[in-house]
């Protein structure tokens, strides 16, 4: 597990450093399909989960995701009014779900659909903060440091479904070792 969360923190840093160097439009551009892709991905959790998961929190999520995306589109239309959003050199979490003809299935699979959650948190977090600093506009900056405030309370929760279930998936291991040495 360790191994796993360092790769996935060092998944972030790489976007961020990549992302860090285009141009602003491309910057908001990129924010702007991320939103949609966390509303797409929360919408699937929320539509998905059986009960017992916290299906309404994703819905939530949900809103909060489409109103990032209006205040990140709010803003790219101010700074370049007579632009559309461009297109980004950069693999977006909807394909990487598509890639790999997700579905829930199993506890494993929600492990792995928090996994690229938070993956997409931790990364969001990190843009909007970069994004603050570059704003000159002090509305603008108070804008993104809210959305960065919003995406870490995201990733918190994430973390603690992410803890939570992972220790269910280890207890589950462990007792189907258990009844395999029994069984020999």
């Amino acid at each position: 597990m360790f191994m796993k969360k360092v790769s996935i923190n060092e998944t972030v840093r790489k976007t961020l450093n990549e992302v860090s160097r285009r141009p602003l439009r491309e910057i908001l551009a990129y924010m702007h399909r991320g939103e949609k892709d966390a509303t797409a991905l929360y919408s699937f959790l929320h539509e998905n989960l059986p009960k017992g998961y916290p299906r309404e929190i994703f819905k939530k999520f949900v809103k909060i995701e489409a109103e990032h995306d209006r205040k990140i589109m709010g803003i790219f239309r101010s700074l370049f009014p007579a632009e559309e959003p461009p297109e980004v050199p950069f693999k977006s979490w909807v394909e990487v779900l598509a890639e790999g003809d997700f579905r829930l299935r199993s506890v494993g699979d929600y492990l792995k659909a928090l996994e690229i959650a938070m993956d997409a948190e931790q990364l969001s977090e990190g843009v909007y903060t970069m994004l603050a600093e570059m704003m000159e506009d002090s509305m603008q900056r108070q804008i993104m440091e809210g959305l960065a405030r919003d995406e870490r309370e995201h990733y918190e929760f994430l973390k603690k479904e992410y803890d939570f279930y992972s220790k269910i998936e280890a207890r589950k291991a462990l007792d189907e070792l258990v009844r395999e040495i029994k069984g020999r």
